[in-house]
């Protein structure tokens, strides 16, 4: 049966609300603090429990990926500073057809951090070969009544890719649960 699995990013600060936002969802959650021990987390969750179908992403992020702890990120590239607890999309690829991770037809990755539309998204898109959806701007959740609402906000837009290629705006608002 397919999974659905929320990542709380840990490492770099505001990891109390991305714990809390990845709870809300109601699926099972994750707090990788390295790119490497993201995909072990999808390797073991795919293989004792199913495909993935749905990962819906809460962190801290700028174009070239998800950060995590200094330099260890999930990232579209190899970076100078980079430990060698750092990940890359080509990694995943590599597991994926390896058969470590595995992802259901028609996935989709949601990324409520900042300005992860374009090269990142596009590379996610195509090594899982399902729907992405990034913001191209900032991001920040709804507050009505003193509580997030589950919506999250871009500055910009949110983007959807497909199979690595961009489909369409999804606007400016995004329900995250």
């Amino acid at each position: 049966m397919p999974i659905a699995i929320a990542v709380s990013a840990q490492g770099y600060g505001a990891e109390a609300a991305f714990d809390y936002r990845a709870d809300m969802t109601g699926h099972s959650v994750i707090k990788p603090s390295s790119g490497q021990e993201f995909l072990n987390m999808l390797a073991e969750f795919s293989q004792n429990r199913g495909p993935i179908y749905l990962i819906k992403v809460f962190s801290h992020s700028y174009p070239r990926g998800i950060i995590m702890s200094n330099w260890s990120g999930f990232y579209d590239e190899p970076g100078p500073n980079d430990t060698k607890k750092a990940a890359y999309v080509s990694d995943l690829s590599a597991r994926i057809q390896k058969g470590d991770i595995r992802f259901a037809g028609g996935s989709q990755i949601l990324l409520f951090g900042c300005n992860l539309a374009g090269n990142f998204s596009i590379k996610l898109s195509t090594a899982t070969g399902g729907t992405v959806i990034a913001s191209s701007g900032g991001t920040y959740p709804e507050i009505a009544g003193g509580r997030e609402t589950g919506i999250f906000i871009t500055t910009d837009k949110w983007e959807v890719y497909t199979a690595g290629s961009y489909s369409h705006s999804a606007g400016k608002r995004l329900r995250a649960w």
